[in-house]
């Protein structure tokens, strides 16, 4: 099994809270993208202090927002795995 690269782990995380309406908790998405929940969580705080999501925490829920600038990057991450593909390489 390759080990997946911190670019892929980001577009897989974004795309999940997208396709859950902008909006989900952490635990969910650690189960939809294999990721141990400690780790998605240093994860999420990274992304939370450049601006791309917000954590707000509600009971034993972190509830993730997929903020407009992570709307933004998500966009600009999809056209350049696009480009990537197109050129016959891959991002895993």
């Amino acid at each position: 099994m390759r080990k997946r690269s911190r670019i892929s782990i980001l577009i897989e995380v974004l795309e999940f809270i997208e396709s859950e309406g902008g909006e989900t908790i952490a635990t969910k998405i650690a189960t939809a993208t294999g990721l141990a929940y400690d780790r998605l969580i240093v994860f999420l705080e990274d992304l939370s202090k450049r601006g791309i999501v917000s954590i707000e925490t509600s009971g034993r829920n972190r509830i993730i927002r997929l903020s407009d600038k992570g709307y933004h990057l998500l966009r600009r991450l999809r056209e350049l795995r696009d480009l990537i593909r197109d050129l016959g390489l891959d991002i895993r």
